[in-house]
């Protein structure tokens, strides 16, 4: 639906025109591709900073933790808000370590556009691949920036047909660059047909000049070829290219409209290091990436009586008139001297400082004490958030990731927004307390880690009273037992990290439990029929079973009670995963069936049809991309196929003179990649570097399932 057509529905003339203006836009890549680096210039030039901080100086405003630092890394998504020629932008900065994805995940779900930053010398890298499927999955539009155009082996067009190749979309270059390694020097604008050079040290003065005689041409082969691929792409331009009656406006016009419908993508390039092309890059954001109001319909659930989802599409101009707040808390963080506070993202109305707030996922209500923004870790407080704006709340004690919050002037109606995703962990290992004086302040810290990174997780391991803690990979766990000892002042021990495997089913099943139990001198009843069978990906529960069996107020406490059994699989103990389970039958007594009884039967017959329906093991496969010299290609490979690799692909990743360097791309069961680097570093002298993320779970071989 298009801006225009939905003013009139506007009736607060300067709202619309603060969203109008408004841009919530994140940075994501693949790790040292210059995110940070890109956001110091950024805040430079926007006078949020008056010093360019440096990442490899630990010195870098975003990453303020101790340990991104020290790692030189971003770890945690960093938020902080400036203005740019009249328009203001939230920012998040996101990291780029695989093992920190549900950073980029959870800020994707409440973000407008991002920008997509690609190393100029090494292209599409798997971690853009990734945060790519994120992208896409929460369909947001997008640009391309090519950074580090300075470095060593840098190519604009080898990494434009990277991303033709790897992400699957027409690459629109709407700039290309003057030079390239050393010799990089400005940028040429393909729209306006200007070059652009940056005349001071810092990067913060630049001039337009007509193009030199020695760039005209390539200058006006490149520009025909862009018009031409957005006329393929924008039927409207391409009307007005044919007659050639297009305007610059027509240009931009299209551009927006492409980017918008995910069509192509813009692409811009420049070396922030460098400080070139970062105002031109603020610029595109203006020009090509959403407001606010570009997607005003969004997908909901709204919730009955009876605690019945049903999928409906809401107008966010409609609820912002009729004074329904509508928030989603896409983080929580706890901050030093501050203490919890729950970042949000409001879609309509408002929230006020002293306001009670409906969590319509926990069906619970709380205060909100405070509102801030934040730059970095950097408080500023705020009186309100309104449609369109990023905060923080205080006084949420209750309100974790994926939460909405819904204020209606009908008490009784219940919105959901779609929640997010969390991967599951794939590594795990086992902790204790130095003392047992510790312990408890142990579970307090391990506690509040979990609110703050869902996909950290701990429990107790009841056969051996052990803590096991389980993330991401191995720098992930790291940086957690890293934060308990400085953090919070804790002296632990912990054994070596293992893999986190996964169960599931092989075939249907199905089982009945009935629960009948004397407690606190009161008869409690229920019983329960289910059915268990295997899906492709995820966790389904259904309700198909008749209101006069079982009452509907019934179902989620039946529902609480098959999650909570397949957290601990029949065949070793771990979670379970790709089932759906359908509740198919049951009794009820108006006398003495309880919600606990309930619980507890479906709890039990869910255990009975899991063992029934032939478990197995799964493990984690992980993807894994190696670029190596020719020279140690021989043994890279031996070595992957000793580690029961499946080699996808080995092809030229660079060639400089007589120097060829590979990348191999393998799937690799995760027990055989600990201490990797290590041993690749040894194969190769230290000439290669390798990086991976989760592929997919597969079934364990025969030994381990029979093992366990």
């Amino acid at each position: 639906m298009s801006i225009q057509s939905e003013v009139e529905k506007l009736k607060d003339k300067e709202l619309f025109n603060r969203l109008l203006k408004t841009r919530n836009i994140g940075i994501v890549a693949h790790i040292d591709a210059g995110k940070t680096t890109t956001t110091e210039r950024i805040l430079y030039y926007t006078k949020r900073i008056y010093k360019i901080g440096s990442v490899d100086e630990g010195t870098a405003t975003m990453d303020y933790m101790v340990q991104e630092k020290e790692h030189g890394i971003t770890i945690t998504s960093a938020a902080t808000f400036f203005y740019w020629k009249d328009y203001f932008f939230n920012l998040i900065d996101t990291p780029g370590h695989v093992d920190f994805t549900i950073e980029v995940e959870r800020s994707m779900r409440v973000l407008d556009g991002i920008i997509v930053i690609i190393d100029a010398a090494n292209g599409v890298q798997p971690q853009t691949e990734t945060v790519w499927r994120q992208a896409d999955k929460y369909n947001i539009p997008r640009i391309v920036y090519v950074n580090k155009m300075d470095k060593l082996g840098a190519n604009f067009f080898n990494a434009m047909e990277s991303i033709k190749e790897r992400l699957l979309i027409k690459p629109i270059p709407i700039q290309i660059p003057i030079g390239s390694e050393n010799e990089f020097k400005g940028v040429i604008d393909l729209i306006n047909l200007k070059e652009v050079y940056w005349t001071n040290e810092d990067g913060s003065s630049y001039e337009f000049k007509d193009i030199s005689e020695q760039n005209l041409e390539q200058a006006l082969n490149i520009r025909s070829l862009m018009l031409e691929t957005i006329a393929e792409l924008n039927d409207d331009f391409m009307l007005k290219y044919l007659e050639d009656k297009y305007t610059i406006d027509d240009i931009y016009n299209a551009l927006r409209d492409i980017t918008l419908n995910k069509l192509g993508v813009v692409v811009l390039c420049g070396s922030s290091l460098k400080n070139i092309g970062v105002q031109l890059l603020l610029d595109a954001v203006i020009d090509f990436l959403p407001n606010p109001l570009d997607f005003i319909q969004i997908d909901a659930y709204k919730i009955d009586k009876d605690f019945q989802e049903q999928k409906i599409k809401i107008n966010l101009l409609d609820y912002h008139h009729n004074s329904k707040t509508l928030a989603l808390c896409f983080k929580v963080s706890y901050l030093p001297n501050v203490g919890r506070i729950s970042f949000i993202r409001v879609y309509s109305g408002k929230l006020e400082e002293g306001m009670v707030i409906k969590n319509t996922t926990k069906n619970i209500s709380e205060r909100i004490t405070k509102i801030i923004k934040l730059h970095a870790n950097y408080i500023e407080n705020v009186s309100k958030l309104e449609m369109g704006d990023i905060g923080a709340l205080m006084g949420l004690k209750k309100t974790a990731t994926g939460d909405t919050i819904f204020n209606s002037p009908d008490p009784n109606e219940n919105i959901v927004l779609e929640s997010i995703n969390i991967p599951p962990s794939v590594i795990f290992t086992a902790i204790e307390a130095e003392s047992k004086a510790d312990e408890e302040k142990l579970f307090k810290a391990l506690e509040r880690l979990s609110e703050e990174d869902p996909t950290f997780r701990y429990k107790i391991n009841e056969e051996t009273g052990q803590i096991i803690i389980s993330g991401m990979g191995e720098l992930h766990l790291d940086i957690i037992k890293d934060r308990l000892m400085r953090d919070f002042n804790l002296r632990i021990y912990s054994g070596k990290p293992q893999v986190e495997y996964k169960e599931t089913i092989t075939t249907k099943a199905q089982a009945e439990y009935r629960f009948s139990k004397q407690i606190a001198n009161k008869l409690q009843t229920a019983y329960v029929v289910l059915q268990v069978q295997p899906i492709e990906n995820g966790i389904k529960i259904y309700d198909e079973v008749d209101e006069d069996k079982i009452p509907k107020r019934f179902i989620p406490f039946i529902k609480e009670g098959i999650m909570e059994a397949l957290v601990i699989g029949p065949v070793a103990g771990y979670s379970c995963i790709n089932l759906k389970v359908k509740i198919i039958d049951g009794e009820f007594d108006p006398n003495f069936s309880t919600t606990l009884a309930f619980k507890v039967a479906a709890y039990e017959a869910t255990k009975i049809a899991l063992l029934k329906a032939n478990p197995i093991l799964l493990e984690p496969v992980m993807k894994v991309e190696i670029i190596v010299n020719e020279e140690y290609l021989g043994n890279v490979i031996n070595d992957l196929n000793s580690r029961d690799a499946e080699i996808l692909e080995i092809s030229i990743y660079q060639q400089l003179s007589n120097i060829v360097i590979n990348k191999i791309l393998a799937l690799v069961p995760l027990r055989e990649m600990f201490g990797y680097s290590t041993s690749l570093r040894s194969l190769t002298q230290g000439r290669a570097t390798f990086t991976m993320e989760l592929h997919s779970y597969k079934k364990a071989p025969d030994n381990l399932n029979q093992f366990f």
